[in-house]
């Protein structure tokens, strides 16, 4: 049964020793939600990334959710809005860049 959820030690090739300290940090800290909403202000989708927009609730059927639900809908919002701003802040720091053949994937 353990053998069935372990996960894989599979691992590419080691990043810079500044970039992965910065990475492994933000991954084990949480972020003050200030923080966070800010970055993600700066890192709004582009015009042409419809897929980066996270859609908004539909509120002709908000008044029919029960509680649980809306609380569940507004952290999944926020949570695909940070995921979003992460994708823009990524796509833009590669916007205009020769990706060689083994990036494009």
């Amino acid at each position: 049964m353990v053998t069935k959820f372990a996960m894989s030690s599979l691992v590419g090739e080691p990043l810079e020793e500044e970039l992965a300290a910065s990475i492994n940090y933000l991954a084990s800290h949480q972020l003050q939600e200030l923080v966070m909403m800010e970055t993600a202000m700066r890192y709004r989708a582009p015009s042409i990334c419809p897929a980066l927009k996270v859609p908004m609730v539909n509120s002709s059927i908000w008044s029919y959710i029960g509680g649980g639900i809306k609380t569940q809908e507004v952290k999944l919002q926020r949570i695909l809005n940070l995921l979003a701003s992460g994708l823009t802040a990524f796509a833009r720091s590669v916007d205009g860049c020769a990706l060689s053949e083994a990036q494009r994937d």
